[in-house]
């Protein structure tokens, strides 16, 4: 599974230059789990979404989880005693509960749109272990529980170059390996982060992209009924029906 401890100084200044919009991705989310308190965000990051749902609505009981020391540091200062942090794996995580509704945002599991389709994307690159992965999800949702996925859109994770503060400037590079006559994928991108020219940090990713009939049937395998694509095209959102 990929990590971000290399690149975690430049991750808050990344997210808030103008690749997410965190006031209109938590309200949309907020419109989404309206009477469901009890949440699970995997892949909580430095918890700036966290942050922006629980400032919206303070009664959410959240519980973050991640796998990144570094992440969760800076996680754990930002919402101090307003959510649960906890170290751990979505693969193999056992928290002894269970959640009305479990979402992830550039998390461990997403969805990103490719023209009018969408493709499911893992940090797992392997199908297997994505196939556990949700498992393991739908575990942890109450019946009836709702596993809400972001939606990339194409020009988010295009090539290119942005200035994220600081005299830093990030940049990505993403490599595609199709697969022949199978519904899946391989999406591997290069994060780079340099000042004057010179590379400061950088890290390289790899997620296993699963699309059309496969995964229809990986998702439903797994407890998962397709509710909607929000409006504001977002969010992808399943109810766990079994």
């Amino acid at each position: 599974m990929n990590k971000y401890d290399d690149i975690a100084e430049y991750y808050d200044s990344t997210m808030k230059s103008g690749y997410y919009d965190y006031p209109k991705e938590s309200q949309s989310l907020d419109s989404i789990l309206k009477g469901r308190k009890k949440l699970l965000e995997i892949g909580v990051g430095t918890g700036l979404l966290a942050e922006k749902l629980l400032e919206l609505d303070p009664s959410y009981e959240i519980t973050g989880i991640d796998f990144t020391p570094a992440m969760l540091d800076r996680a754990k200062a930002r919402l101090v005693n307003r959510a649960k942090v906890v170290e751990g794996n979505v693969l193999s995580m056992d928290l002894q509960e269970s959640f009305d509704g479990i979402y992830s945002h550039g998390g461990p599991a997403g969805v990103c749109r490719v023209g009018k389709d969408y493709h499911l994307y893992s940090f797992l690159p392997n199908f297997e272990d994505t196939v556990k992965m949700l498992n393991n999800i739908a575990r942890h949702l109450v019946d009836g529980g709702l596993f809400v996925l972001n939606i990339q859109a194409e020009e988010i994770d295009a090539d290119g170059e942005q200035e994220i503060g600081n005299g830093i400037v990030y940049a990505q590079q993403k490599h595609l390996d199709f697969l022949d006559n199978q519904e899946m994928y391989f999406w591997e991108t290069d994060y780079r982060f340099k000042k004057e020219g010179r590379i400061v940090a950088s890290d390289r990713h790899k997620f296993l992209m699963v699309y059309g009939q496969l995964l229809e049937d990986t998702m439903n395998a797994a407890g998962f009924k397709w509710k909607e694509a929000t409006p504001d095209d977002l969010y992808m959102v399943y109810q766990k029906v079994m």
